[in-house]
């Protein structure tokens, strides 16, 4: 005995047991929020192996598994003597296998130190086992043996077997699927189940009998088991949210499994929608869509392309992440800095008129200009030249350092921030874009989306509270949301219900410059979507617009959030908790003040959605942080009503405060509202007359004229600017034609058809405006 023990202590010297240096890489696998595989990574040896511990995996596979393989591995040392002798002696008489004697513990020995089937081989797997039993506990053992067991081929360990075979983790494993996988490493070649289920079905039928007369399990139960088919999958590789799991795999290199809250159902439905609406839109179109959960960021669908496996359309690259112009998707930011700086609300008065005094003039995708709207306006319909005033009177640099502070800054050429970042002159990914605009249903507050989970993640996901920074307040975010939802969705979205049980989205679409980019993001109180449709390539999408291309897929998106039988999918209809000190305010144009606080007449009458009650002056237009002057202070003649001046002599002067518009306004005000209506002219009698016009007259083309063509011709017509000063700046339908003194030759071009706007504007401000109306037949002028 003490010989023995002599023996199997130089042994062990001599031959140590090295289990680091032994056990192998592990495959990766990403699952989804239930556990079940949405892409795995073999090892550096193309090993399909999932790491699993034993409480991750069926007792009922544990109790096949020892009954069948090991009925007394809680008891022997490593080695069970009797049925070792028993194999020994048959293995002599027969002079073959008849019966295996090896105990789990020998099966794991030979799994680390592979070995000739010798008797001098068996000698070592014996020495390996004791030296298992001696360093490591049982579940320890065990433990190497179901994530190492041969499963056939490159499949190995329970996990990855339950995984090909069943779809689902060895946790989920029903009685006849456990004491399938219990059997299946004796012949994994023999015992495949896909091949030959019937060998599989008398394999597993012998286990379920032993586990049976072993007591383990009642007849009852044997019976009923048997009676179920050996029903498998196809051995494949998932391949579910494939660009979000190559990217957390490539994040996490070295972690064995990967646990994302990708919602499968979901993200199968939407990667199905994306892959067909994309092929809708022409040959190298691609396509991402983004959801989360607004409650906890997690991210519940990633679909990074039309197609990871579609070359054509560059399928491998991730849109989610690439840079991009943003087009107008940023403006609800703006909009909602600009309320928490005081500067306005939601009914302010903005100007959508031509820009005279600033090297950046962009036009409206809606050709013309619509004088003055509201903020609510500018933002429902996408306008560029009122937030080109707001971003200017907030400060373009600023704005870009508020993204920044909440860790989403832009992607500016030459890091200069200008009026062209509100517009999409910058670059931002859709994950950074979704993120900024989950911002309005968490009060304000930009949080960072979580795309796994962590091991030590509380089980209520509402306990685990992301921590971010605030952007806005809750009022503005409030404010801004409420104001999104103003938009008409699609027509065909609008599901036949009144707005009350409609689905609640705050939503915002965006083009890029020459239609490179489609975008639409959404946020109801749940769920914020985010969507892009374009060209990885760059190319241009002709006649893309965010509007008509994008937005379809969000709304597609929200139905099938919305039509989910089960989970949290049911509240997309709630919308966020209105902030106390949200109040509305009656408020006049075109003092932009409240009701009670204006000063001049209240020409028109609006009511606004206000943080604290807070109402702004209207902005002055094209002048950085400058509110406009309602009030204007003349000099009348007391008996003829008429203006005076300083140059107006011995005439008796009194002082009369008016009410008065921006200047740049007048082409689109009522009559009474105009200047001209409301302040006099001067009087005759004065020695020297200021210029009294505060409007062009636009000489050539009458207001309201109606031009018929014939034949698609080309038709020239001069025009010129009456009362103009210095050269004068010409717009048809909010496009820049030329900038001229005197008369200017205006082309209308073939394809200009219906209402059109002509606009001149001098180089002091002063505008002139006509419309006229393009026909089809004979020429009338």
């Amino acid at each position: 005995m003490v010989l023995a023990l002599c023996s199997l202590w130089g042994a062990n010297r001599y031959y140590p047991l090295l289990l680091s240096e032994q056990q192998q890489d592990f495959a990766s696998v990403v699952l989804d929020d239930q556990g079940y595989p949405l892409r795995a990574f073999a090892d550096q040896q193309g090993v399909w192996r999932y790491k699993v511990d034993i409480e991750d995996v069926s007792e009922e596979y544990l109790a096949a598994l020892i009954a069948y393989e090991d009925r007394y591995f809680y008891q022997h040392p490593g080695v069970n003597p009797i049925s070792f002798l028993r194999a020994a002696w048959q293995y002599l008489i027969h002079q073959r296998i008849v019966s295996g004697g090896s105990t789990i513990t020998m099966q794991v020995a030979r799994i680390l130190h592979p070995h000739p089937r010798t008797l001098l081989g068996k000698l070592q797997q014996v020495l390996r086992a004791l030296q298992l039993e001696w360093y490591l506990s049982k579940q320890e053992i065990l433990n190497i043996y179901i994530n190492y067991a041969p499963f056939g081929g490159t499949l190995e360990g329970v996990q990855a077997a339950s995984y090909q075979y069943f779809r689902k983790p060895a946790l989920a494993l029903r009685p006849a699927e456990a004491v399938l996988l219990a059997v299946l490493p004796q012949a994994p070649s023999r015992y495949r189940p896909d091949r030959y289920p019937q060998r599989a079905t008398q394999a597993r039928n012998k286990v379920i009998d032993r586990l049976v007369k072993q007591g383990n399990w009642s007849p009852q139960k044997g019976k009923q088991v048997k009676q179920e088919p050996v029903v498998v999958w196809k051995p494949e590789q998932p391949f579910v949210a494939p660009l979000l799991a190559r990217r957390l795999h490539q994040e996490n290199p070295s972690k064995a499994v990967i646990n994302t809250y990708i919602k499968r159902d979901l993200q199968l439905q939407i990667s199905s929608y994306v892959g067909e609406y994309a092929m809708l839109q022409g040959a190298g179109v691609s396509m991402a869509v983004l959801v989360v959960d607004n409650q906890t960021q997690h991210v519940v669908s990633y679909v990074g392309s039309a197609s990871m496996l579609d070359a054509s359309r560059a399928g491998h690259v991730d849109m989610i992440q690439a840079i991009r112009s943003p087009g107008s998707t940023l403006k609800p930011l703006l909009f909602a800095l600009a309320i928490d700086d005081n500067l306005i609300h939601s009914q302010s008065l903005l100007a959508d008129v031509p820009r005279l005094n600033s090297r950046y003039q962009p036009g409206n995708f809606a050709k013309g200009f619509d004088g003055p709207v509201t903020a609510t306006d500018a933002l429902q319909r996408s306008l560029n030249i009122p937030f080109v005033q707001l971003i200017e009177a907030y400060g373009e640099q600023k704005f870009v350092n508020k993204l920044a502070h909440v860790l989403y800054p832009l992607r500016i050429p030459n890091g200069q921030a200008n009026a062209s970042v509100i517009l999409g002159g910058a670059g931002i990914s859709l994950q950074s874009l979704v993120t900024l605009h989950s911002s309005f249903a968490n009060q304000g507050w930009v949080k960072p989306l979580i795309f796994k989970k962590h091991e030590t993640e509380p089980k209520n996901p509402k306990n685990n509270v992301v921590k971010g920074r605030r952007l806005v307040s809750d009022e503005a975010a409030w404010i801004t949301w409420k104001t999104l939802t103003g938009l008409t969705p699609p027509a065909q979205f609008s599901w036949g219900l009144s707005k009350q049980v409609r689905p609640l989205l705050a939503w915002k679409t965006g083009t890029s410059w020459s239609s490179r980019d489609a975008w639409a993001i959404g946020s109801t109180e749940q769920y914020s979507i985010g969507v892009w449709v374009g060209k990885p390539s760059g190319e241009p999408l002709k006649g893309a617009l965010g509007v008509t291309t994008a937005a379809p897929a969000l709304f597609s998106v929200l139905s099938m959030l919305n039509n989910a039988k089960q989970g949290s999918y049911q509240s997309v209809s709630a919308m966020p908790e209105r902030p106390f000190n949200v109040q509305e305010k009656e408020i006049c144009w075109p003092d932009g003040r409240a009701r009670h606080l204006s000063e001049g007449t209240c020409d028109r009458r609006f009511v606004a959605l206000t943080k604290g009650g807070v109402t702004p002056r209207t902005l002055q237009i094209e002048s950085r942080l400058a509110f406009h002057q309602v009030i204007e202070n003349i000099m009348i003649d007391p008996v003829s009503g008429l203006r005076l001046s300083g140059h107006c002599g011995a005439l008796v002067a009194k002082h009369k405060k008016v009410s008065v518009w921006p200047r740049q306004l007048e082409p689109w005000l009522a009559v009474n509202e105009k200047r001209g209506h409301r302040i006099p002219m001067y009087s005759p009698h004065c020695l020297v007359i200021p210029k009294q016009a505060d409007a062009l007259t636009i000489v050539g083309l009458l207001n309201h004229q109606q031009i018929y063509r014939r034949q698609q011709s080309l038709i020239q017509q001069t025009v010129y600017a009456s009362g103009a000063s210095g050269q004068v700046s010409w717009y048809l339908n909010g496009q820049w034609l030329a900038t001229q003194a005197g008369a200017f030759t205006l082309k209308l071009l073939p394809q200009l058809q219906g209402k059109a706007e002509l606009v001149a504007i001098d180089q002091h401000g002063v505008t002139g405006r006509i419309t006229f109306t393009m026909k089809d037949d004979l020429i009338l002028l």
